[in-house]
């Protein structure tokens, strides 16, 4: 049994001995029909059923009326592969307790190929009813550019603009040279450029080259701690970055996407106060540009996406990889997850939904992530799903708030009301509307104090001008 990409290269292979679980009719479907199983270097030892049934192909080594009934403590083997040909995360969250309470590593067959239980498959909630054709309408015939378009979530979204086809041309910008060459190996036929979104020459100077027809800016600091520490730096970058791309979209006509996060909801810290800046800016253009008829300024407000450049499973995974213990800030912070799959489908629907219509003028759009999950809880899977035991064979310590850090966090502002669901899973808020042009004065006095390194100054004008507005403020679009 190898994982995709195994064997022949040089990867490992998977050696043990193992159980199949599923429901009667999942089991039969593996047995029968998998040359992955057939051609496996594991033992298969039995099979473990969930629910009625029977089947007569295997030797039921367990019953269990459900994920979360059944038994693994006096089982001898090494792996546990769910054989469910839709898993859901409530299946693998069960699944994997009891795994791993019997040292057991957690496989997945699907199809003639095994894979890793991963976290994507136990947090996260996927998009109800992507509209792929919606999505096949907006990137086709267009040139696409993305900024960030070597990190981990620009990446993805070029995966999938690649895979859906049809763009004229796809761009992908970023400062890292590491990252373009990684991505472009990958994708050899988009185009490269090595550019920062810092400086507004370039990007003018780019844009008029290439022309793109739909911009995803994803470029951004995101280290909550680092950005605290160095504010006039995060400006630079997500604020006057922002700024610097969304004037070269407007002087060439193109639609601009803004990926921030739910850090801008009622900030706390730095990072999250120069998102919301953005937004505050994208939704003003957006209201602004709907006078003439122009294109859209859309802001997209994502929750911590697992994987991605500043998320805690590559800290966690490395303090796994040297025994723990894994640090976690409080028991009870929780936070909004999703995988990178997931955000990069919610800023293709999303974008699909706003380019090219009118309703939702300066809204923002925010994924239904559901229900928030405790970091704590996060940590606890990690180590499952290395067959360990939470607190048992790897500690868990607790190291307080980072500075800009909160508890919790929420999707909706409390200056913000909802606007009706523009599509299943997405939701669309609104505030009270900004002066694009006062918005404009705000962020060139802050480019100014930040290159001055003005700290203190940048920090209190930045959280001023994004402070919600009074009842009876009479700032608003004209």
């Amino acid at each position: 049994m190898t994982l995709p990409g195994d064997g022949a290269n040089g990867a490992k292979r998977l050696i043990g001995n193992a159980i199949l679980a599923g429901t009667a009719e999942a089991l039969r479907a593996a047995l029968g029909s998998s040359r992955a199983l057939a051609s496996t270097d594991l033992q298969l030892s039995g099979v473990v059923l969930v629910g009625e049934g029977d089947v007569p192909e295997a030797k039921i080594v367990a019953r269990a009326p459900t994920w979360a009934d059944i038994e693994l403590a006096e089982i001898k083997a090494d792996f546990l592969v769910l054989a469910e040909p839709v898993l859901q995360p409530t299946v693998a969250r069960a699944a994997l307790r009891r795994a791993a309470d019997a040292r057991l590593k957690v496989l997945v067959a699907e199809g003639e190929t095994i894979r890793p239980l991963e976290i994507d498959d136990l947090v996260g909630r996927p998009l109800q009813a992507v509209d792929w054709e919606r999505i096949r309408r907006l990137i086709a015939g267009r040139r696409v550019l993305i900024t960030g378009g070597g990190g981990s979530i620009g990446s993805e979204l070029a995966r999938r603009i690649n895979a859906v086809g049809g763009a004229e041309r796809l761009t992908l910008l970023d400062a890292s040279e590491y990252n373009l060459y990684k991505i472009h190996r990958e994708l050899p036929a988009a185009e490269i450029v090595l550019a920062d979104v810092r400086d507004a020459a370039s990007m003018k100077r780019w844009f008029g080259r290439e022309k793109p027809h739909l911009v995803f800016h994803t470029a951004a600091l995101k280290q909550v701690p680092l950005v605290e520490q160095f504010p006039s730096e995060g400006v630079l970058t997500n604020v006057c970055g922002l700024k610097h791309v969304a004037d070269a979209c407007a002087g060439i006509g193109a639609d601009l996407i803004f990926v921030s996060t739910d850090k801008a909801v009622d900030p706390s810290g730095v990072m999250g106060a120069s998102k919301r800046l953005g937004e505050l800016y994208c939704q003003a253009l957006d209201r602004e540009y709907s006078k003439s008829g122009g294109p859209r300024a859309l802001a997209l407000r994502l929750g911590n996406v697992l994987g991605s450049a500043g998320s805690v499973i590559p800290i966690f995974r490395r303090q796994l990889a040297q025994g723990g213990p894994l640090t976690v800030t409080d028991a009870d912070m929780t936070r909004f997850f999703l995988s990178i799959p997931q955000a990069a489908d919610f800023l293709l629907q999303a974008a699909a939904i706003g380019v090219g219509e009118e309703r939702a003028r300066g809204a923002a759009f925010v994924i239904d992530m559901g229900e928030p999950i405790t970091v704590l809880d996060l940590a606890r899977k990690i180590i499952r799903l290395e067959g360990l035991r939470p607190e048992i064979d790897v500690p868990i310590t607790f190291v307080g708030l980072r500075p800009g850090e909160k508890m919790h966090e929420r999707l909706v502002a409390s200056d913000e009301w909802r606007e009706p669901d523009p599509a299943p899973s997405v939701i669309a808020v609104a505030s009270q509307p900004r002066n694009a042009a006062a918005l404009r004065e705000t962020i060139a006095r802050l480019a100014v104090l930040a290159n001055e390194g003005a700290d203190q100054q940048v920090v209190a004008e930045m959280f001023a001008a994004v402070a919600p507005l009074s009842a009876d403020a009479t700032i608003a679009a004209e």
